[in-house]
């Protein structure tokens, strides 16, 4: 490929979780190191990198999609898939087929992917990135403490492709959290597979809740919110932690799968609901305004009416503040691809939309249980685009809308809550 004298150019694309959009980060500070040059016009990028997901089949076709928009857009233009999409060898065969597609990049080679787009360019010196210092048009910033996970659930793909689990080195994590809270981050997010898992495997073991304290440690106005958790990893040491201290966000997201017993074995979850509503009771109790939100996955083979049932009543019981909810996908190499019991599609649809529907009325309640109460909200750098107002989110991200000046973008502020707005599953507010 010919440059006729410039340098190199790229666009990325991410799908997926934050982990993918934190190694997304790191691949662009690292070729713009190398003197790749990162063009906003898709049709005129050299190379149009699209960091993939594969939890889903809908995420498998949307990296296919993408890929054949960035050739059809930009046929002159390398298409290079990363991300988990491109780890197994039979996924590898239908991306290699893919019209456009130059360049398969596998997760653990992103911090190269300089020298693997071009590794003849002599003016490119090598470099190997570890560490992040800003993050393109995000108001928060993401770090990546852990990568891989052991847990094997069977319906999880995500587990075999990123392998086992593994710790990053405190610190490079201190590191990057200190030069992103310098550069003016008012919230870091922490993140991994496997979140929980982090230091089991170091020669000093240590544990997420000393991570955090460590991080804590560190000199500045921001806070620290954590990202997807296992029931496993909630101990007493992170929530005493979360409790005592304000500069961490008073949110757990602990995701639940099923309320039934039997699904959860079959899906090789670590525990029994009566497991989970004890941990999440624990937590409740020492920090009684906690935001607890989790995951469900509708139409898991196996799941017949009475399952279902139970798992509908186990949310009621523990009334959980926000319900994400995914409808089974069936994952190519997954024990779970080989069940038997498949709930059919249009039931699945039902399952998930009765799923959603009751979450609402949870999330509802703990909205409103806001009104009066003075909180402190990460002000976005976008304003609302219908009401103008600012916007933000509070520590137990309740989604805040409020008149302010343009100076608080970015910038924590103290607001007191006087009102929801249901239309927008939000609430207004008047800056303090």
């Amino acid at each position: 490929m010919s440059f006729h004298g410039n340098p190199p150019t790229f666009c990325l694309k991410t799908l997926g979780c934050k982990v993918n959009q934190y190694e997304t980060e790191l691949m662009r500070e690292c070729l713009k190191q190398s003197g790749f040059v990162e063009e906003n016009d898709e049709a005129r990028a050299h190379f149009c990198i699209i960091n993939s997901c594969t939890v889903t089949q809908t995420a498998d076709k949307e990296t296919r999609n993408l890929a054949r928009h960035f050739y059809r857009i930009n046929p002159s233009g390398k298409v290079v898939i990363t991300g988990c999409y491109a780890e197994f060898e039979e996924d590898r065969k239908v991306l290699k087929g893919l019209s456009g597609v130059t360049h398969l990049v596998r997760n653990c080679d992103k911090t190269n992917i300089a020298q693997i787009l071009l590794p003849n360019a002599c003016s490119l010196q090598p470099r190997t990135c570890r560490t992040i210092s800003n993050f393109k048009n995000r108001d928060r910033a993401f770090i990546k403490i852990q990568d891989g996970c052991d847990h094997k659930c069977s319906y999880c793909k995500v587990g075999l492709v990123r392998g086992p689990s593994r710790s990053r080195k405190i610190e490079d994590i201190l590191s990057e959290a200190e030069g992103l809270v310098n550069n003016g981050f008012r919230e870091i997010v922490l993140t991994g597979v496997c979140l929980g898992a982090w230091g089991l495997d170091l020669e000093k073991k240590k544990n997420l809740a000393s991570l955090v304290e460590e991080i804590l440690a560190i000199e500045g106005d921001f806070r620290i919110r954590l990202s997807s958790i296992e029931p496993a990893y909630v101990t007493e040491r992170l929530t005493d932690l979360m409790k005592n201290n304000p500069k961490i966000c008073k949110h757990l997201h602990v995701p639940l799968q099923s309320g039934d017993d039997k699904v959860l074995a079959l899906m090789r979850r670590r525990y029994t609901i009566r497991r989970f509503f004890d941990i999440i009771k624990r937590a409740r109790k020492k920090i009684p305004d906690l935001a607890f939100t989790t995951d469900i996955l509708a139409g898991f083979p196996g799941e017949g009416e009475a399952n279902f049932k139970s798992t509908l009543k186990f949310i009621q019981r523990i009334k959980p503040s926000r319900v994400h909810i995914f409808s089974y996908s069936k994952r190519q190499f997954t024990p779970a691809a080989g069940f038997k019991s498949e709930v059919e599609k249009s039931r699945k649809n039902e399952r998930a939309k009765a799923l959603i529907e009751l979450g609402h009325i949870f999330a509802k309640q703990f909205v409103k249980s806001f009104i009066g109460k003075k909180e402190l909200v990460l002000v976005e750098s976008r304003r609302d685009t219908t009401s103008g107002l600012l916007t933000g989110y509070t520590d137990r991200y309740v989604r805040v809308l409020f008149e302010g000046p343009d100076s608080l973008r970015g910038k924590l502020a103290s607001i007191v809550i006087k009102s929801v707005d249901e239309s927008k599953n939000s609430v207004l507010a008047k800056l303090l």
